[in-house]
């Protein structure tokens, strides 16, 4: 999440929308990273942000991903960001990629759909919001002072010109984690890497405190779209014996896991001590997993409605939670959503409190 002082950011919160109303998960600015190694430290280098991410996994968990690229300035070369585009599609695994701008030059028209892309102009967007009807989303999704205001929560803040404490270095960690590592990682090692990072900082963060309820909310989202990962992976195996499959992808495979049991075995007989691989919080887990896997429509929309409550609960201090779709409010969804904060926050040991707002849904 970064600064939203920019002039594109009434396409992105728009394309954002369009794609939340077709049951996407859709955060915005998401910056991608690569790290390397140094005789000293692991130093992080940025590669590119995507202007906006959809994540969808349906009943079936298969995951989709949308991309979009939103920009308004003059000096942009059309068929340069196309080119890109393609590029950035393929390095994130997407499905498929939007190009969003004002005015869309026609040659860039004639070629995106050789490159398998798609792409928007604003007279194109408004017809499109019109005929997904975007504006029955009661959210404030494309509220551009709204975002600004969730996005000023986002980071330590530090006044400039003081020095950081151990406590902002241990918290800043977290967020680097959260807006970098987080898309960067293997995707079987987020869960376990999630619930460590905010095991450390679990001490440091506050229920009264903005930022650190917004981390929390961003937590759960991003814990949840890992379960999800999960789950996909067990409904790949016939969803059959959930907690074998869910240990499976967690260590990293069959081999992985059987050399972690073996050193874990060698290591108790060695020491004499009892020490276990697997963290005491994912016995909880892998039955959330289960329910995520019996309960596919649920499932499928939990990540919109953790979005959602911090938007219309948390933010905006609303009562009763509107319903995201056409076909009425998603009961399931919403007792998953409670379910992977609660056991997010067990796992973790940050406060339960975070996620009082969830509890009279």
């Amino acid at each position: 999440m970064v600064s939203a002082s920019n002039q594109d950011l009434d396409l992105k919160l728009r394309f954002s929308r369009v794609l939340f109303s077709q049951g996407y998960w859709s955060p915005i600015e998401v910056e991608l990273s690569q790290f390397e190694t140094t005789p000293v430290e692991v130093k992080r280098k940025s590669l590119t942000d995507l202007d906006v991410l959809g994540i969808k996994f349906d009943e079936l968990f298969t995951v989709h991903k949308v991309v979009g690229d939103c920009k308004t300035g003059k000096s942009v070369s059309d068929v340069n960001r196309l080119f890109w585009l393609r590029g950035v599609m393929s390095y994130f695994g997407a499905d498929q990629a939007y190009f969003l701008r004002n005015r869309i030059d026609s040659h860039a028209k004639a070629i995106a759909p050789k490159m398998g892309l798609r792409v928007l102009s604003e007279p194109e967007l408004e017809s499109l919001e019109k005929a997904l009807n975007v504006s029955a989303i009661p959210l404030p999704l494309a509220d551009q002072d709204v975002h600004t205001q969730v996005a000023s929560l986002w980071g330590l803040g530090i006044k400039k010109g003081e020095k950081p404490s151990p406590e902002d270095l241990l918290l800043k960690e977290l967020y680097s984690y959260l807006s970098y590592s987080y898309w960067y990682v293997d995707p079987h090692r987020n869960p376990l890497m999630l619930i460590s990072h905010f095991e450390r900082s679990a001490h440091l963060l506050k229920p009264t405190d903005p930022r650190h309820v917004l981390l929390a909310h961003v937590g759960a989202e991003r814990f949840a779209c890992s379960l999800l990962e999960i789950a996909s992976h067990v409904q790949a195996q016939g969803a059959a014996d959930v907690p074998k499959h869910a240990r499976i992808y967690l260590y990293g495979g069959p081999l992985a896991l059987k050399e972690k049991e073996e050193f874990f075995k060698l290591l108790n007989k060695a020491t004499g001590s009892q020490e276990r691989l697997d963290i005491p919080a994912l016995r909880d887990i892998l039955e959330l997993v289960g329910r995520m896997v019996r309960n596919p429509s649920g499932a499928s929309d939990i990540l919109r409605h953790l979005s959602a409550i911090y938007h219309w609960r948390v933010q905006l201090g609303k009562e009763s939670l509107p319903a995201l779709s056409a076909n009425g409010q998603n009961t399931a969804a919403i007792v998953l959503a409670k379910d992977v904060a609660t056991t997010f926050a067990r796992a973790t040991g940050i406060s339960e409190s975070f996620y009082e707002t969830m509890q009279s849904l």
